[in-house]
Formats: structure tokens, C-alpha cells, sequence
């Protein structure tokens, strides 16, 4: 069975470390928020074009108090209006067990746990699903509508799920500085992954997150005086097929005879396996396409593809502290 796109997103520290006995070794609150709004609002682009009608019907991702723009960072209630079903979270065991229990399950996503315990299900509330696997998550997930999947964690969870094809991108927290941690997140690939720049980022939430600013640069919060960065990493497959189609929807649109939506749209399933149900759907692709592309461009990056690190549990008070993701 063909395992749809997921991602991931974890916090890590230079040497990858994640957390040590069941802590993490670090207080972020600007992190909890962008993990808490990248799990719950980001749509990517399969997500975007399989309820595409859906889409259309509504204006999608307003804040309450109808902001222009917030920074991902930005501590906002969150409202889901796009009419697309919840995103899914998938967590092993102990990451489910560190969540503090009054924040479990994660509002406004389908929580999915991990369990080689085929009895643990019973342990759960009704609404949370429990698989004995990742792929037996993935492949069950396939069969269910929901929105965009994010792997968060533990770390027996990510070095599974980054060997997947159809693990598209990484989203990560890089802590600077090394910590004492017994659990780690997995080195990142050289030839799977490549780092994304500044205007890739900021044309990915365009598309993919509206009304969402992500942040650029090293941050430092204002309390602890930890410095931290929020990196993505794409699969060099998908930057691939990006290219491709972005050279195809070109020759498409200089074509002198008048070729209408639908045919464009079946040119572009021939060549990308995309599908779509309405013309609609050239647009968001084309635009998709042109993001991607754009994270060719070399990267100077230290941290590459030795220093990513996971932890990513949300509580709803920022300040609070955030709970550990620890192998499963």
C-alpha cells in the first residue's frame, strides 16, 4: 500500500540530543507556540489539493481578532476554518506518557499513539487511535480523511520515520549549544534532505499557512538567554518534481493553442501524479512548485545534517513547561 506524505517536526540541541530521563534540558515558550500552531494550521500541498473543493468554499485560517499577519511564534487561540478535517500527530508510547494529562490528547489534531502493546489502547482515551507500528499507522491513516501528518516523536519514532520516502520535510527548532541528553534525534541525510533558505520559507507558509509570518534568523529568549533557529528541510525528490513541473506548467502557459484548464490539469498528472478535481488546483500547484524550486540554492548552514533534534510537545499556557518526546 502507497504511504501518503508526512513530516516531521522535533527541537534539538547541537549534538541532536533531545532530552535526558524523560526532560528536556531547555525551556522554550516561543517553540511550544510554534509547534502548537505548525501542527495544528499548516496545510501542505497534497492536504490543500485533496479538499480543494472544501477550500474554496471558505477563507481559510483567520485569526479571531482577524490579524494580517502573526508570526508563527505568536501566541493566538487557534481557529480552524478552512473546512479541512484535523491534522494528525503520531507519537510513540512514552511521548503520549510525558504529555502532562490534562493536555492529552493535543486539541484541535487527531492524536495517534504507538504502542508494541497490542492491549495499550485500552489505556487511551476513545478518540485517541493506537497502532502497534508506523506503518500500520501510515497505511490505516491512508484509508481516513484527515489534514497534513506530523511525526512528533520519540526518537525510535523519527529514526524510523526519516528512512521513509514519504517523509517530505523536517521541521526543526535548532538549539544552540550541546546538552547532556540519553535521547537523540537522527542525523539528517546529506543526499535526502536539503535546508531550506529564507525566501523558500517565506513562500512555503504563503501557500501553505495564510496569515502566518514564519520566523527568519537566530531568536534568543528574552528569560532563559537560549538561542534558537526554526529550520525546514525539504526531500530532494519533491525539489525535484517541483522543478519538473515548473518547467512543464511553463510550456503549458506559453503554448500558443488554446488548451483549457482540464486538459493543463491532465498534462500535469501525467508527468507528477498529481490529481485534482477542479482547475482550481493548476494554480495552488503552480505556485507550490515555485517554492520548492527554490530551495536549490546552496546553504552554508552548519547545523546541516548533524545537529537536528526533536522535541515537540505543546501545552496551552506557553509559559508552562514543555514536556518531553522520548523514544518510544
Amino acid at each position: 500500500m502507497t504511504i501518503q506524505p508526512f513530516h516531521m517536526i522535533v527541537a534539538a540541541a547541537a549534538n541532536r540530543g533531545i532530552g535526558k530521563a524523560g526532560k528536556i534540558p531547555w525551556r522554550i515558550p516561543e517553540d511550544v507556540r510554534f509547534f502548537k500552531n505548525i501542527t495544528c494550521l499548516f496545510r501542505d500541498i497534497h492536504t490543500l489539493n485533496k479538499f480543494e473543493i472544501n477550500l474554496n468554499r471558505v477563507k481559510r485560517q483567520k485569526t479571531k481578532k482577524e490579524k494580517k499577519h502573526s508570526l508563527v511564534t505568536d501566541n493566538i487561540q487557534v481557529t480552524i476554518n478552512d473546512n479541512i478535517p484535523p491534522n494528525v500527530v503520531v507519537m510513540g508510547r512514552n511521548t503520549w506518557e510525558s504529555i502532562p494529562p490534562k493536555f492529552r490528547p493535543m486539541p484541535n489534531r487527531i492524536n495517534v499513539v504507538l504502542s508494541r502493546n497490542k492491549e495499550y489502547s485500552k489505556n487511551l482515551p476513545k478518540e485517541v487511535q493506537c497502532y502497534i507500528s508506523l506503518r500500520d499507522c501510515l497505511e490505516n491513516l491512508s484509508k481516513q480523511d484527515h489534514g497534513t501528518i506530523f511525526l512528533i516523536g520519540g526518537g525510535q519514532i523519527y529514526n524510523e520515520g526519516i528512512k521513509y520516502s514519504s517523509c517530505e520535510s523536517l521541521f526543526i527548532t535548532k538549539v544552540h549549544g550541546k546538552y547532556d541528553c540519553d535521547a537523540f534525534f537522527p542525523e539528517i541525510p546529506k543526499d535526502a534532505f536539503k535546508l531550506n533558505d529564507d525566501i523558500t520559507n517565506m513562500n512555503l507558509f504563503a501557500n501553505s499557512m495564510n496569515n502566518f509570518e514564519f520566523v527568519k534568523g537566530v531568536q534568543t529568549n528574552e528569560k532563559s538567554g537560549i538561542k534558537f533557529e526554526f529550520q525546514i528541510y525539504t526531500r530532494f525528490q519533491n525539489i525535484i518534481n517541483g522543478e519538473i513541473l515548473s518547467k512543464k506548467l511553463k510550456i503549458i502557459t506559453n503554448t500558443k493553442e488554446k488548451t483549457n484548464e482540464i486538459q493543463k490539469l491532465e498534462e500535469i498528472k501525467e508527468i507528477t501524479g498529481f490529481t485534482s478535481s477542479s482547475p482550481k488546483s493548476l494554480e495552488s500547484i503552480s505556485t507550490c512548485s515555485s517554492s520548492v524550486i527554490s530551495s536549490i540554492s546552496e546553504s552554508t548552514d552548519s547545523f546541516g545534517s548533524k545537529s537536528d533534534s526533536l522535541e515537540s510537545i505543546e501545552t496551552i499556557n506557553s509559559d508552562s513547561q514543555r514536556s518531553p518526546i522520548l523514544p518510544h
